[in-house]
């Protein structure tokens, strides 16, 4: 390879809400903003689950196409209980044994650039399961503080740190300066690392413990911050900043969890209420399946139950992953936020709970009315709330313009086929994402007009509360803004960065 080829360093901070980005707690990631491209209206996809838009930043894809659907999903005999943890490498594994490598349905980063003998390094405080995303299939070159993977080179590479660093109560900043490290002593200096990925669980592992505003979350967001300054200086040290563009990216927002009970409960209540037993099902996340070794039911069958979950006042949208049951009042199709794509993995339905800006004890908006059993969870994300589903995405180094706020829609499904352009690299689509020519120096083309579109449901009615979902379209790319209601409160996008690159 030639050594002065463009290189790519992606810094993720999951969970990092773009109104968490002020130039108090972040100003290295305010300076990225202020001196490249703000991307200042960037979207998750839904569900906005980590393992789920990792996938689509590493594929370019929407979980309808890429098969990732949720971070704990169902898959009939894929394990014994039938369940697939994507947190956990192994079930990983046991997926792709199972489907004859078929884990993910697309090409994710690391396979495109292992065909050209280029890789992929993954420095990561994450979950095993979401650092081995970018890389699936090729493991000889990621650091993560939680596991080895079982593979002898990775105890090597981890044994030259030192010692990896415990999990503390609090932000987890030992493990944030570990990864960092890796990616400064280990991972900079090697050519072959076409791109260097390094995913912080902060501040995403301090919101779910202690809440948006918590002390500990601005610990998280400020360490994070320092990690950022450190790998920038790094490389002005190395002389390589001409030589690296830099995507500073989060993965999904985050809500003040309000209640705590999850959609199993809700189907037993359902039963109860409705007086008679419901077909075979059970539940993943916030998805309804049939159970495992049995047909799947009816729309006819089903629709007692939609019924009563549009009756419920926790319920925010209902998606069907079938044709019959999107025909169903009040229900929308699945395929209409995954840009048309469909799985064999989507579920019968998906349901999710109402959001509201309610404030929280620190002062920060956002609250949703969660379906989960974890009483001590603080702040979470999932839904199709709009403060989810907006997350940060920021360019600099010389492949993009300087000085830029640009309000056009992007997506996490737009990072690949953007990151190949930077990197020469031929497109491998097909891609439910764009190429953000709008923000890079050398555009060879345009992004098409915005269009907002309202989508209610093919058969709406008064029990829906005048549900629908607000997506931006750009060409054949769609974003999903939010599921909206018709008492939903106004949302207004946060913007401090913005405000900060446009000066």
């Amino acid at each position: 390879m030639n050594h002065s080829q463009r290189r790519v360093l992606i810094i993720g901070a999951d969970g990092l809400r773009p109104d968490l980005v002020t130039p108090d707690r972040m100003p290295n990631v305010c300076r990225l903003a202020r001196e490249g491209v703000h991307f200042r209206d960037h979207h998750a996809v839904y569900p906005t689950h980590t393992r789920v838009n990792i996938s689509a930043l590493a594929s370019g894809t929407q979980p309808g196409r890429h098969g990732l659907v949720a971070n704990t999903m169902l898959v009939p005999f894929a394990t014994e209980d039938h369940i697939i943890d994507t947190s956990n490498y192994q079930h990983l594994d046991a997926l792709d044994l199972a489907t004859d490598g078929q884990g993910l349905f697309v090409p994710t980063l690391g396979d495109i650039l292992a065909k050209r003998h280029e890789r992929v390094a993954v420095a990561a405080t994450s979950s095993p399961g979401a650092s081995l995303l970018w890389t699936r299939k090729q493991r000889g070159r990621i650091v993560n503080t939680n596991s080895a993977f079982g593979v002898a080179d990775l105890y090597d590479l981890r044994e030259k740190l030192g010692e990896v660093p415990e999990r503390i109560r609090g932000a987890q900043l030992p493990a944030l300066d570990y990864a960092t490290r890796a990616v400064n002593e280990l991972f900079l200096a090697d050519p072959e690392n076409r791109v260097v990925v390094i995913w912080f669980s902060e501040p995403d592992s301090s919101l779910h413990k202690f809440g948006l505003g918590s002390p500990e979350m601005e610990a998280a967001v400020r360490g994070v911050d320092a990690c950022v300054g450190a790998m920038l200086d790094e490389l002005k040290h190395r002389g390589m900043d001409d030589l690296f563009d830099v995507i500073f990216i989060s993965d999904h927002g985050h809500s003040t969890v309000k209640a705590h009970r999850t959609l199993r409960d809700y189907l037993a209540l359902a039963a109860e209420e409705l007086g008679a037993p419901l077909p075979p099902l059970t539940t993943a996340s916030d998805y309804i399946y049939a159970a495992p070794g049995q047909p799947e039911p009816s729309a006819a069958e089903l629709a007692p139950l939609v019924a009563w979950l549009l009756d419920q006042p926790w319920r925010g949208a209902v998606l069907a992953g079938r044709p019959d049951l999107a025909a169903l009042p009040g229900v929308f199709g699945l395929e209409t936020v995954w840009n048309g794509a469909m799985t064999s993995r989507r579920p019968l339905l998906a349901v999710s709970p109402r959001w509201t800006n309610t404030v929280n004890e620190f002062g920060v908006p956002g609250e949703v009315l969660s379906l989960t059993t974890q009483s001590a969870l603080r702040s979470s994300h999932g839904s199709a709330s709009p403060f989810d589903l907006h997350a940060v995405h920021i360019g600099y180094g010389p492949s993009f313009r300087a000085g830029m706020a640009s309000s056009l829609p992007t997506g996490a499904v737009d990072l690949l086929p953007t990151l190949l352009t930077l990197l020469s690299i031929p497109a491998q689509g097909p891609f439910d994402g764009r190429v953000l020519w709008e923000g890079l120096q050398h555009a060879e083309g345009e992004p098409a007009e915005v269009v907002d579109e309202r989508i209610y449901p093919a058969n709406a009615t008064a029990s829906d509360g005048g549900a629908y979902l607000h997506l931006h379209r750009i060409g054949d790319t769609r974003y999903l803004h939010g599921a909206f209601t018709a008492d939903s409160p106004d949302f207004v996008l946060p913007e401090p960065v913005s405000a900060v690159a446009q000066q």
